[in-house]
């Protein structure tokens, strides 16, 4: 049938783009490589194969999967434009330098949300075990030139397993919040697509009411997946990049730290974050 046939198509990214560092920059978990040069994914429930070219991207998908890509790449984002506001400061510079074409992620806001409160007290290679076992459990199966995929499960899904078969699966202590979260989110109180539209302090009251959610999980999801890009989340390698190299940082909460960044870099503040993040945690491998 035409509807199960497998295409390629092209797409044209004008930016410097590194596929590689920004699938392994840590806001996504369930992408992995496939035939040694493809990355192998969902987006909006059908699987995706993605290649780099020399201008962009080899897309190979059953349907026509361009529209999905661009917006998880957020390929209209001018990374040429965020890198000029922001070389003032040398050190901010000097990151963007030395990982051009990393870019910010915008993802499905319930597994974002999933995934980062998975990541708590956590690191990305446990979290990809747990939320690959998860997936593989609950998800929808999906092929791609013969690669099984599975999607995302929904809230509701999640929303009749118990805890303890959570915790079966590697998730610990974040299994109670898991199965609290997908029972609230199941239920339609949480709104994504209004949280997108509302300001970046309205979602994230919204968010911080949630189960398992803190300040931080919140701003990983504000930025990787609801367009906030003035959030900042502050891990141990984002913290040691500033301290390190803005003195008043280590006097700071994370509230107040946030904010001091929020107020230096603005717009921006989602960008500078992840370039500090990729920089401090690869330096010296």
């Amino acid at each position: 049938m035409i509807a199960d046939s497998v295409s390629s198509q092209h797409i044209s990214v004008k930016d410097p783009f590194d596929l590689n560092a920004t699938m392994e920059s840590g806001q996504v978990f369930r992408w992995e490589i496939v035939d040694r040069v493809w990355y192998a994914g969902v987006l909006e429930q059908q699987g995706v194969l993605l290649r780099r070219a020399n201008d962009g991207l080899i897309v190979r998908s059953k349907g026509n999967a361009l529209e999905a890509v661009a917006m998880f790449f957020r390929l209209e984002d001018d990374l040429h434009t965020i890198f000029t506001e922001v070389s003032s400061d040398r050190f901010v510079a000097e990151a963007f330098q030395k990982n051009q074409g990393l870019r910010i992620l915008r993802q499905e806001a319930w597994e974002c949300l999933v995934s980062f409160i998975c990541s708590s007290v956590s690191n990305i290679p446990k979290i990809k075990r747990s939320l690959r076992a998860l997936a593989k459990m609950y998800g929808n199966p999906v092929e791609i030139d013969g690669h099984i995929l599975y999607a995302f499960p929904a809230p509701e899904r999640l929303a009749a397993v118990t805890e303890d078969e959570l915790r079966d699966l590697g998730l610990g202590f974040r299994a109670k919040y898991l199965v609290d979260l997908s029972s609230i989110v199941a239920s339609g109180i949480v709104d994504f697509c209004k949280l997108r539209e509302a300001t970046y302090q309205e979602a994230k009251e919204s968010l911080i009411k949630l189960p398992g959610v803190g300040e931080k999980v919140a701003d990983c999801v504000l930025a990787f997946s609801l367009d906030k890009l003035e959030g900042f989340p502050i891990d141990r390698w984002v913290r040691r990049s500033l301290e390190e190299r803005y003195p008043p940082a280590k006097r700071m909460n994370y509230t107040e730290l946030r904010s001091w960044a929020q107020n230096k870099w603005g717009r921006n503040s989602g960008y500078v974050q992840q370039y500090l993040f990729q920089d401090k945690r690869l330096e010296g491998k």
